[in-house]
This record gives C-alpha cells, sequence and structure tokens, in this order.
C-alpha cells in the first residue's frame, strides 16, 4: 500500500500501470490480481484506509463530547495536525478523483461516511440544540468549519507555502469559531 501511495501520488493514478505497480511494491502481478482484482482494486483501499485514518481522528475528538468551542477548534486543530503527520494519504485523498476508484471504493465510503456523519453531525446538533452553536444547513458545517484550513492544506501539499501548517492553527480555530458561534460575528 505504501508503495501505491508513493506511485498513485508521483505519477498520478491513470499514468500507473499495473506493471509499475508490481516494480514499485515488489509484488507480483497475480498476488495483486488476487488480493485486489487489479489497479482499481489497491486505489480503492488505499482510498478507504486513507478516509478511514482521517475520519477515526475527527471521531476520537467528537465522542469525547467537548465544550462547543473547544470542539470547533479542535476540528480545525484536528484536521492540520492530520494533514501535516499524514501528507501522502492527504494528497491522494485531495487528488484522487478516478471514476473507476471512486466506484470501486463506493459502497464502503458510504457506510463509512453514514457513520461518520451520522456521528459529527450528531454533535453538531447537540451544540446547536444547547445554543452554544448557530444551526445551520448540515451541508454548509464543513465548508464554514473546516474550508479556510482545507484551503491552506492544499497549498501547503502543493509546496506552495512552507511555513507548518499548524504555525496556521490558532487563527484558523478561531477563525471557525467565530464563524459558527451564536451569535455570529461579534
Amino acid at each position: 500500500m505504501r508503495a501505491a501511495l508513493r506511485l498513485f501520488n508521483r505519477n498520478g493514478y491513470a499514468a500507473a500501470g499495473i506493471d509499475d505497480l508490481r516494480r514499485a511494491s515488489g509484488a507480483s502481478v497475480g498476488s495483486i490480481y488476487h488480493h485486489f482484482g487489479g489497479k482499481e482494486g489497491v486505489a480503492a483501499e488505499l482510498y478507504v484506509r486513507s478516509l478511514r485514518g482521517y475520519q477515526d481522528s475527527v471521531l476520537e475528538l467528537v465522542r469525547a463530547r467537548p465544550p462547543a468551542r473547544e470542539g470547533i477548534e479542535g476540528l480545525v486543530r484536528n484536521h492540520l495536525r492530520w494533514i501535516a503527520s499524514h501528507p501522502e494519504e492527504a494528497r491522494y485523498l485531495l487528488s484522487m478523483g478516478s471514476a473507476e476508484v471512486l466506484l470501486a471504493s463506493k459502497r464502503r465510503v458510504r457506510a463509512m461516511n453514514r457513520g461518520f456523519f451520522g456521528e459529527v453531525f450528531g454533535w453538531l446538533d447537540e451544540q446547536a440544540s444547547a445554543g452554544h452553536i448557530r444551526r445551520v444547513p448540515a451541508h454548509l458545517y464543513f465548508p464554514l468549519v473546516i474550508g479556510p484550513s482545507q484551503e491552506l492544506a492544499r497549498e501547503w501539499l502543493d509546496g506552495r507555502m512552507s511555513e507548518p501548517l499548524e504555525d496556521a492553527a490558532d487563527l484558523l480555530a478561531e477563525a471557525a469559531w467565530k464563524s459558527i458561534r451564536k451569535g455570529g460575528r461579534r
């Protein structure tokens, strides 16, 4: 999986052939087909594993049931920390747009997302019901809270900035809190 991650990130999924995957991993073509069904199966497994790693880090935070501000700011800090400590997985998740890979992982990703978003939105709903954060349409929570951090992470992963992501964590966490706290901009 590490070899596939490096290969797909370096060459792109479409340009990486099964023979490239064999050479990079040291596995036989037969073994790759036996365990994964082919290149798309390897890419799908890699996508699921990387996404699960990210989601598990978020769920650990949410399951601790932090107070609203600590949780919202924690989501931003966790996002940046996970990307900084897993740059290859983050790069892969952000760049993987191949229809065949997404189709191959669709069922597992849907199941994972259902559980993930159920727990995260459950915590957000608790905070909104208690009057600690504004209630906004569910599809707006992540753009408001994680959006700026996600854009910064893209720049960092693409090498357009060299400062550590953690250097921006406090400012971005505070901005996320201000965007969602009860009462809005104050």
